[in-house]
């Protein structure tokens, strides 16, 4: 047999994967590698930066031609694709936005949750081979460069190409010689590279951004931006780490379980690797292939599903895109795609518990002290006129001469009110109290705390796949079930002290008035339910 070859020290970029690899990726880790490198970050922004500039100029020239006839979001998916991971999941999240980008480009952006372009099958046979330690085929007739073709087969069979194509991977179907049916999901070649690189260039952009308002913006600019890009590439990087996707899977199972209806694909732990992770094969179906009626109750489970992460389990999916879940043939809910999760602390779980109901009421005084909580806005509220003014917490605040401190917050929230009301679907949508808030943003100061970006995508997403099947889907509705649950059993100590005024007198007396009218309001509304529900049976009928 030959001699293997003496072994050399591992390259500046080999160092950092394998760090990256077993401790995570980390800023300084990325700092040091690209420090030394900036002709690397320097062209890797300027590719980025030529291909906004020509999507723009293209789109622009397209707007005039007939709709049969642009290509403009066609051309938008693929330059998406090119850019790589971090922008597909960029185009991914504004696929379940025609608020925001128009219907036309999100068809074309749906594309990147299961079709994107993928990586030669060749490629991916060694990267399977090397990392599951194979010497031979990977099943009859496919045979890695270099390994035994007369060894024994991996599998049975393997589908020649991938059967789906994602951002960070791609997936082949697969079974073994005892007839189990398995998905093989390999990750992109150089994946760890492309994902750090754009992290430095957002945190150098964001940078720079945040050195310029210091100086144009003389009210100062408070938001951590370097956090928050810290926050949305550690979110992506975390997907490439397939071992710990599998125990995120197991994880966010066992979470939920209390639902009956919510199903992970079984781990195969003797067939994952560092770039492989192995499943058994799911038998359901997409949302593209449902009928309406199974479409509305997936999405329906899917809501109440990620609701109860949010309020009562504290883990949540933060990528369930329509590529990730799935209505079983057993017609339970199954979530795909573990890498991308978000923990929530009992604090944030109550308050978003909280604004859930104030939102369902309309209870805008409520909801501005739910976003104080949250770190939404400061307290006191900060105002100002436009960006040539420093912000003031009392005095002139929109439009209103001598305003006190305290007459400040009930200000915000008729503002909040009006603004809600005069939105389409204001009282409906979480997408409208987003953009709601993002006009306010304008003149009343406000923050988006890193923790937060993740939960956001996960309920503007599922806001965005249930208008397809039920335009009247009321986001908050489905979910008040749960926060009510979570505020009858806070984890807080401030939870804990509401819900014991609430149902308690000073003296530790039960207060029955209260706890009885809780009781009837509640059947009332289950009445009123019923009721709807009846009226509608008897239409169809």
């Amino acid at each position: 047999a030959p001699c293997a070859a003496p072994s050399s020290p591992p390259s500046p970029w080999q160092a950092f994967t394998r760090h990256s690899n077993s401790a995570g990726l980390q800023p300084a880790s990325a700092d040091r590698l690209y420090s030394s490198r900036p002709q690397m970050v320097a062209a890797r922004l300027a590719r980025i930066t030529r291909s906004i500039n020509s999507l723009q100029r293209m789109w622009d020239s397209q707007e005039s031609w007939p709709a049969e006839k642009r290509t403009r979001g066609e051309l938008l998916s693929k330059e998406l694709t090119a850019l790589g991971p971090c922008f597909v999941k960029i185009g991914q999240t504004l696929s379940q936005r025609p608020d925001v980008i128009g219907e036309e480009a999100c068809e074309e952006l749906k594309n990147l949750q299961t079709s994107n372009e993928p990586f030669p099958d060749d490629i991916a046979w060694v990267i399977m081979a090397t990392d599951l330690n194979h010497t031979g085929p990977i099943a009859p007739g496919i045979v890695p460069d270099g390994n035994d073709k007369n060894g024994e087969p991996l599998f049975a069979w393997i589908s020649p190409n991938p059967i789906a194509a994602a951002s960070l991977g791609q997936v082949y179907k697969a079974r073994t010689h005892e007839g189990r049916e398995l998905a093989i999901k390999v990750q992109r070649p150089e994946g760890v590279k492309t994902i750090s690189l754009d992290w430095t260039c957002l945190a150098l952009a964001l940078d720079a951004l945040t050195r310029l308002w210091r100086y144009t913006r003389p009210s100062g600019f408070n938001n951590d931006l370097g956090e928050i890009a810290d926050e949305i590439a550690t979110g992506i990087f975390q997907e490439l780490d397939y071992f710990q996707e599998a125990r995120n899977a197991a994880k966010f199972k066992d979470s939920l379980n209390f639902l009956g209806y919510v199903d992970t694909p079984l781990w195969v732990p003797e067939l994952t690797g560092r770039s492989i992770l192995t499943t058994e094969w799911v038998q359901g179906r997409h949302l593209r292939d449902l009928n309406e009626d199974e479409g509305l109750r997936m999405t329906t489970m899917a809501v109440e599903a990620c609701t109860a992460s949010l309020v009562l389990t504290g883990y949540v999916h933060a990528d369930p895109h329509e590529g990730n879940i799935m209505l079983g043939d057993d017609g339970r809910l199954v979530f795909l795609d573990f890498g991308l999760m978000s923990t929530v602390e009992d604090n944030i779980m109550e308050s978003f518990a909280t604004g859930i109901q104030a939102c369902l009421a309309e209870d805008y005084t409520t909801l501005a002290e739910v976003f104080q909580a949250v770190g939404f806005i400061d307290n006191p509220l900060q105002y100002r006129d436009d960006e040539s003014q420093k912000f003031r917490t009392k005095g002139d605040i929109a439009g209103l001469t001598d305003v006190k401190l305290e007459e400040v917050k009930p200000l915000f929230a008729k503002l909040l009110k009006e603004k809600m009301e005069s939105c389409e679907d204001g009282t409906s949508r979480f997408g409208a109290l987003a953009t709601v808030l993002s006009g306010l943003g304008k003149q009343w100061r406000m923050y988006t705390p890193p923790y937060i970006l993740l939960l956001i995508r996960t309920f503007l997403t599922l806001e965005g796949i249930a208008a397809k099947v039920d335009p009247e889907f009321n986001i908050y509705e489905v979910s008040m079930p749960w926060a009510i649950k979570r505020s009858l059993s806070p984890g807080s100590p401030s939870g804990k002290e509401v819900l014991r005024s609430t149902l308690l007198t000073d003296d530790n007396k039960l207060q029955l008035e209260r706890l009885q009218k809780l009781i009837l309001d509640a059947a009332n509304d289950a009445a009123k339910d019923s009721a709807k529900d009846d009226d509608a049976g008897a239409a169809a009928a």
